[in-house]
């Protein structure tokens, strides 16, 4: 089965003691129901949002080829946002009638497309661990367990998902597209009206602070919360900023999937359990980290003949156990994820975590690996280091067009300059 991977790496002692005390939270006899988040709680996938997209390109056969099926694919999404107001509000079938509009399509192939979507999420999707440890603890110890849905997909393929993901034996799950006009207060109403219990016997967990934390709380429940590895990823050093600023129109583009499932990869295996920045590092302070990003991405490329400071930095990443190992897991996960699946996808950019390590290595980050340089090597290495130019991440925003990220490159949001432009625009629009 796709994703069937367990990380051989241990946890650090931060992380297994986060684990043990969200376990014992979910075990503690004053609560009768424990609630989760779908995705980016329990649920995951080894890319971002547009990967499925791109698994798709070749099966898009539109009459429009000046326009991939990702592109046609977002804007479609995007108008199904605008027409109903928020995105718990759209379905899958939304989104594929507007692409029909779109794409010149017809109903049979805008079927066929919109089933093999579903199917590719089923197939991708896989169970967070440390959720998994939580919610097993609950059912273990007879709490009654909710799940709620804030996805496009219809309930028998979010059910097809918890099967495979081993979350079947949940209690309830609630989509928040069928509660009407889905707020705060109203999703959490229907929460624990699907718990039958009061809000001081509730536990619930997800991964945003507002709806997941705060609210629950002000309500007299207790939360928990349990960001998403992509977000955690993204605050914990410049790599992902420094690989979407190099690519900054072609990021999100299917020749780049490959780089996309290395950090989407990196991310659900370093961070599903949630571990603190460290100063003035970039990959944790974790030799084992470091080689997974860096040497895992190296090795889905072709690029065999490094020079420089590039051959002096991999050869002690081979050289180092710990390194190493990220690097074998790596591949082993590559493998359990995707198959053969990406074998006709381009290896682009998949050099750049070697790229930023040489240009960019903070200082602890460069000392886990000073033992295969003399002071001569690591004084050049020092000395060429620069603070990198990173494009701001922040998971949720919506996806931005070329013309946007470039107004962001040159008038980052905040600025001076920017908030004038804004309030020219704003002015102009009205």
């Amino acid at each position: 089965m796709y994703g069937e991977y367990k990380l051989k790496r241990p946890l650090s002692p931060g992380q297994e003691q986060l684990r043990q005390r969200m376990t014992a939270e979910a075990a503690d006899k004053k609560y009768k129901a424990v609630s989760f988040k779908l995705m980016g709680t329990l649920v995951l996938l080894p890319f971002d949002e547009c990967g499925i997209f791109s698994l798709m390109e070749s099966e898009f056969t539109s009459s429009k080829r000046d326009r991939t099926f990702t592109e046609l694919r977002e804007e479609a999404q995007e108008a199904a946002v605008k027409k109903k107001g928020v995105l718990h509000r759209v379905s899958v079938g939304n989104i594929y009638d507007i692409l029909a509009k779109l794409s010149g399509i017809d109903s049979k192939e805008k079927e066929r497309l919109m089933k093999l979507e579903c199917s590719l999420f089923v197939k991708y999707a896989f169970p967070r661990e440390c959720a998994k440890a939580v919610f097993r603890t609950a059912k273990n110890a007879k709490k009654r367990v909710i799940i709620t849905a804030e996805t496009i997909y219809p309930p028998d393929t979010v059910k097809e998902v918890l099967e495979k993901c081993g979350y079947g034996s949940y209690d309830e799950l609630i989509f928040t597209g069928d509660i009407p006009d889905c707020t705060g207060e109203s999703y959490f109403k229907a929460v624990l009206e699907k718990a039958g219990v009061s809000a001081d016997r509730l536990l619930h967990i997800g991964g945003d602070v507002a709806f997941d934390v705060e609210l629950p709380i002000i309500k007299g429940a207790k939360a928990l919360l349990l960001t998403p590895p992509e977000m955690l990823m993204a605050r914990s050093g410049r790599v992902r900023g420094y690989a979407e600023e190099k690519k900054l129109f072609e990021y999100d583009k299917p020749e780049y999937l490959m780089l996309r499932c290395v950090f989407g990869l990196y991310s659900a295996y370093g961070f599903d359990v949630p571990q603190n920045k460290l100063p003035l590092s970039d990959f944790c302070g974790d030799l084992y980290m470091m080689g997974f990003l860096v040497l895992g991405a190296l090795s889905l490329t072709e690029e065999k003949n490094l020079t420089g400071m590039k051959a002096k930095i991999a050869a002690a990443l081979e050289e180092l156990p710990g390194s190493a190992q990220g690097r074998d897991d790596f591949i082993e996960m590559f493998r359990a994820h995707f198959g053969e699946d990406l074998r006709g996808f381009s290896a682009k950019g998949c050099d750049l975590p070697l790229e930023f390590a040489e240009k960019c290595c903070a200082s602890s980050d460069r000392a886990m690996i000073e033992s295969c340089f003399d002071a001569g090597e690591m004084k050049k290495w020092a000395s060429s280091v620069k603070e990198p130019e990173i494009v701001p991440f922040s998971a949720g925003d919506a996806k931005k067009n070329a013309l946007s990220k470039l107004a962001d490159k040159m008038f980052p949001p905040g600025t001076k300059v920017r908030t004038i432009t804004d309030g020219i625009l704003s002015k102009m629009h009205k």
